[in-house]
């Protein structure tokens, strides 16, 4: 079982733990699950469909040498996960309208910059207030992974789609004083893809996360590496918790090393590749996509998510019902009203003109990540005019097994492979 942190879960967790996990009791977690308790049993105080008046509140961002800040977000957040927002003009300037009359805590955050929280303001109708942001500029911290090992090659072998069979070769490294060991390469066994690795071109490599370690996924690794791509497996180490940011660090750290050649022979630096991710490990991607010196070319979220504030508003949607432990670490996560930025940051339909072409993958079943998640995504790559396809299918919950597959799970690796395919 994953060691939670239990200071910050994250959203939507994915691995099967309960808020009572915890090895302590955070006394602002518990708070949280209270709070969302009291919030489901009594009726709504604080909705955006509250009538008129209402406030609106106007500023400026700028960046640190007070320069204005184009094309920035503002917005606030109900307690539910309502949020209004907008986006700063030529002159940084933002307007927000339509606020019921409130205590808010505003935010404003802009690709390439740090998302930051102002000051609460109490915002009343028919009174205007004025508030102004300066953002620091995001500057991805340079990672020391030390020591890294590759261990010795192991045949796998997967009865999904068809018996097949592919090399495991695992690697680890160390980083911020932890042994990071559940990173896993797999390469082709097919006489397309010779077993000598002086032999090997590289089709377009895949960085596959999953959401828990990548040996209980070992069959959808072997299989991805049906048509000559090599996969670099990794997910979530139990060192970083639940610590969105560490485990991004992490998955950032082993790319790297890849990148700079610490993989060859087995699997030569190339500025090409794909990178796929799904339920919880899709924020762990979208995460450390802005500090990559080498992005993805396209990328692949299955069952993922894209909007956190989304995910707060279906905990209180009568016709969506997240079953247990999920809707209690949801809860735990804290209140977007008084930190919108945290709830930002895991949200990329907000920076979605900066993300590469994607495929989006959904269940309409699932009852852990509703696929409205999929269609928030799908619709701001869209505005965005990035390319990308939606695929909503109908079946189980949440996860597609490879051990035990249904028509869905062929229908879906189908898309997968067709979607590599194109973007070789």
């Amino acid at each position: 079982m994953v060691v939670l942190r239990c200071r910050r879960f994250l959203l939507l967790l994915m691995v099967a733990v309960a808020l009572s996990g915890c090895r302590t009791a955070d006394p602002e977690a518990l708070s949280n699950v209270l709070g969302y308790r009291l919030r489901r049993a009594f009726p709504p105080l604080l909705l955006f469909s509250t009538p008129s008046p209402t406030a609106t509140l106007t500023g400026h961002v700028w960046d640190e040498a007070g320069r204005p800040v184009a094309d920035a977000v503002a917005l606030v957040a109900t307690v539910r996960g309502q949020v209004i927002s907008t986006r700063t003009d030529a002159a940084g300037r933002f307007r927000l309208e339509g606020i019921p009359p409130g205590r808010y805590t505003p935010m404003a955050g802009a690709w390439g910059f740090e998302a930051v929280n102002g000051a609460p303001v109490q915002l009343a109708a028919g009174q205007p207030l004025s508030v102004d942001f300066t953002l620091p500029v995001r500057r991805p911290a340079v990672l020391r992974p030390t020591d890294p090992a590759v261990g010795e090659p192991v045949l796998e072998r997967s009865q999904f789609p068809e018996p097949m069979a592919a090399t495991r070769i695992p690697f680890s490294f160390t980083l911020d004083g932890a042994r990071i060991d559940n990173a896993h390469l797999y390469l082709p066994s097919s006489p397309s893809f010779p077993s000598s690795p002086s032999s090997r071109t590289s089709p377009l490599p895949l960085v596959v996360l999953y959401p828990s370690h990548p040996l209980n996924w070992n069959a959808v690794s072997v299989a991805l590496t049906r048509e000559g791509n090599p996969v670099l497996a990794l997910g979530p180490h139990v060192s970083a918790g639940l610590d969105i940011d560490l485990h991004a660090r992490q998955a950032r750290a082993a790319v790297e090393l890849w990148q700079a050649g610490r993989l060859a022979p087995w699997l030569p630096p190339d500025d090409r590749w794909l990178g796929l991710a799904g339920s919880f490990s899709s924020l762990i991607l979208f995460r450390m996509l802005p500090d990559l010196a080498r992005p993805p070319q396209a990328l692949i979220s299955v069952g993922g998510i894209s909007d956190a504030f989304l995910g707060v508003q279906a905990l209180y949607d009568t016709e969506l019902s997240i079953p247990p432990p999920y809707d209690m670490a949801v809860a735990a996560l804290g209140r977007p009203d008084r930190d919108p930025a945290f709830f930002f940051n895991l949200s990329p339909v907000f920076f979605a003109e900066h993300l590469p072409p994607t495929l989006v993958i959904h269940t309409y079943n699932d009852e852990v990540i509703p696929y409205n998640q999929a269609e928030a995504l799908a619709a701001a790559l869209d505005a965005a005019g990035v390319p990308h396809e939606l695929l909503l299918y109908e079946d189980t919950t949440h996860y597609l097994d490879a051990y035990r597959p249904t028509p869905a799970t062929y229908l879906v690796y189908g898309r997968v492979l067709d979607y590599i395919r194109a973007a070789q």
